[in-house]
């Protein structure tokens, strides 16, 4: 798996480049070889490192005017330098995880008419896969841009014992990094967000492989009473708060459907974030050939903070950098 969690992340590096030469126009005679029907091939420096991020001010709103030149990044603490820069270019694959425990009944007709409308907010090419979890995670939809297959297939999700998360989540991050070498990943997670079955994996397991796949992870969650960052943890499920955690360390978020009022609006603020996201690049200054971890702090330059009105930055909080070589992709035409 190492193996192939390396060449997705080095493909996504690639795909990236292409699309940074394409907007700047006919690269250097050193960084293109010549060119093959149907495509061309471009030498990649595998130390590229890519960051989403979404920036918020105090009162929830988005800030959707930011320049390459409002960001500024650190890796463990030393300053980068951003050489690529966009905002939704790059295509997305999303898995959509819905928790079939007996908890989603009351939810699950709304959840089915919200899927469609807020689906179709996507970009046309942008992909999308359905998971059901209780006990044991099912992949009832391969990645697809047919958004009428995920809403009517969620009608078929049934009600049963069990809230295996740590598993459900895993399986969904390990296939959007086999199966979507050239996307961004996101998994929007429907659930009470309370896990009561262990399984294969646990907390710590579904951050490492997020961050390894650069997966981001969002909650929707329904059920309950209890405000974001208090999900209480079973006393039988230990490190039940990683469900939490994982949001804050891949740069998602907990939109509670109670607090804003659907089904469709919660899922309808996760695809608006996914859409309103920063996409930053740079060369890490970093050049040990190690699998440490390595942290990552976005901030914004001192010409676009606002001190009457901070902004809140969500992004990955770092990465595991990959130690095997790969071929570039070769983008379509």
């Amino acid at each position: 798996m190492k193996r192939a969690l390396a060449a997705s992340t080095l493909a996504f590096w690639a795909f990236a480049l292409c699309v940074e030469l394409r907007a700047q126009g006919p690269a250097a005679p050193g960084n293109r070889l010549p060119p093959e029907k149907g495509g061309f091939t471009l030498k990649v420096d595998v130390s590229m490192v890519l960051v989403e991020a979404t920036v918020r001010d105090d009162k929830g709103r988005i800030a959707n005017d930011l320049k390459r030149e409002d960001f500024r990044v650190l890796e463990d603490g030393v300053e980068q330098q951003i050489t690529y820069f966009s905002r939704d270019e790059l295509p997305l694959a999303v898995a959509l995880v819905v928790d079939g425990s007996s908890s989603i009944s009351p939810v699950l007709p709304e959840l089915h008419h919200a899927a469609y409308d807020t689906l179709s907010q996507l970009k046309p090419e942008d992909q999308v896969a359905l998971y059901a979890f209780a006990a044991h995670p099912e992949r009832l939809v391969d990645l697809t841009t047919d958004r009428k297959s995920i809403a009517d297939s969620i009608m078929g999700i049934g009600s049963a014992g069990g809230t295996n998360i740590a598993d459900a989540l895993h399986e969904a991050i390990d296939y959007l990094g086999q199966e979507a070498h050239d996307r961004r990943h996101a998994v929007i997670m429907i659930s009470d967000n309370q896990p009561t079955a262990k399984g294969e994996f646990n907390g710590d397991d579904v951050i490492r492989l997020a961050l390894e796949t650069q997966t981001i992870v969002y909650s929707v969650r329904f059920g309950g009473d209890r405000l974001e960052g208090t999900v209480d943890e079973p006393g039988w499920i230990p490190g039940a708060r990683w469900v939490n955690r994982i949001m804050l360390e891949t740069g998602g978020e907990i939109i509670d459907m109670a607090a804003v009022g659907s089904a469709q609006k919660a899922i309808a603020a996760v695809i608006a974030r996914l859409k309103q996201r920063y996409t930053l690049g740079y060369q890490s200054s970093n050049t040990r050939r190690d699998r440490a971890f390595r942290a990552i702090d976005v901030r914004l330059s001192d010409r676009a903070q606002d001190s009457k009105h901070p902004y809140r930055i969500f992004a990955r909080h770092g990465y595991y950098p990959a130690l095997e070589s790969a071929p570039p992709s070769k983008p379509s035409p």
